[in-house]
């Protein structure tokens, strides 16, 4: 008897920790895109075409709502270091509604995977420019740095990597 009240102690004791952070055993976000790399393409005359990418958040099942606020990137070669230090800094405002991830079904929570509306997200042109000019290495990368403000007045920020392609098509 004293074995099962101390687990079911346990239990309720990660269950309530669980419903009053954000964050709990694993990343409750992160931003899908389509297509997975960035890139741009470059016409006969050397012009540059950025490829524009579609992004969805995705939510992880008991994750809090919110709003994908911001973000910020560097651009780093293939060994992590910054592309031209002090300049390859990036930002922007996104601004979409992040679902919760959950449901109400009469009365009862369900935890569920969710996902936002879409927004585009694309390489900067200047980046673009940069990876051609200096002979479109492999393996430059996006580090973004994702910021959601959640439902209960929280931040929460997490940082992913997108290769940068080119030509991409």
């Amino acid at each position: 008897m004293r074995k099962q009240s101390l687990l079911l102690f346990l239990g309720l004791v990660l269950t309530l920790a669980a419903c009053s952070t954000d964050v709990f055993l694993q990343q409750p976000y992160r931003v899908r895109l389509e297509p997975a790399q960035l890139g741009y393409e470059v016409d006969d005359q050397g012009n540059i075409t950025v490829v524009p990418n579609t992004a969805y958040v995705e939510v992880a099942p008991g994750a809090p709502g919110g709003y994908l606020e911001r973000y910020e990137y560097l651009v780093v070669d293939d060994s992590g270091n910054e592309v031209a230090p002090g300049s390859s800094l990036g930002s922007g405002f996104v601004g979409v509604r992040v679902p919760p991830g959950y449901e109400e079904v009469e009365g009862q929570k369900r935890f569920v995977s969710t996902t936002s509306d879409h927004f585009t997200f694309s390489l900067d042109g200047q980046v673009a420019e940069s990876h051609l000019q200096q002979g479109s290495p492999l393996n430059w990368r996006y580090q973004v740095t994702w910021y959601v403000t959640t439902s209960n007045g929280n931040t929460v920020s997490w940082t992913q990597e997108y290769q940068i392609q080119s030509p991409k098509r």
